[in-house]
């Protein structure tokens, strides 16, 4: 782990307990976490920002906040995300119909954003 000038070990175990936060709660602190735990002048305010956003939900049931996050992982394709993301909605009651329709959709989604995009290209050209 990186040191911050003049903080000594104060931030390595601040890292540290952000990081068994995230295990604890996911079952292993995901990989981006890990990584960036080796910057901690990032992993700070990112793992700030993660928690607000997907361990304390201002607005969402954490049901609904899971589903969201399984939703942008299918459309981003990100197979680490999902396997993070599926159990947690399972988890806090999402069924695996909603998680495949959430999934149907967030993926058609993604489809026709490259469609869209391709077709006007393609319509340009005169």
């Amino acid at each position: 782990m990186t040191k911050i000038e003049g903080h000594g070990g104060e931030v390595e175990d601040e890292i540290k307990k952000r990081l068994k936060k995230l295990a604890d709660f996911y079952g292993e602190a995901p990989f981006v976490s890990r990584k960036l735990a080796e910057n901690p002048d990032v992993f700070l305010p990112f793992s700030d920002l993660s928690r607000r956003l997907l361990m304390e939900p201002g607005h969402l049931s954490m049901k609904e906040m899971e589903i969201a996050a399984v939703a942008a992982s299918a459309a981003l394709g990100s197979e680490h995300c999902l396997n993070v993301h599926i159990p947690q909605a399972l988890k806090f009651g999402a069924t695996r119909e909603e998680l495949t329709e959430v999934i149907m959709v967030a993926t058609f989604m993604a489809m026709t954003r490259g469609q869209s995009i391709a077709l006007r290209k393609l319509a340009e050209q005169q």
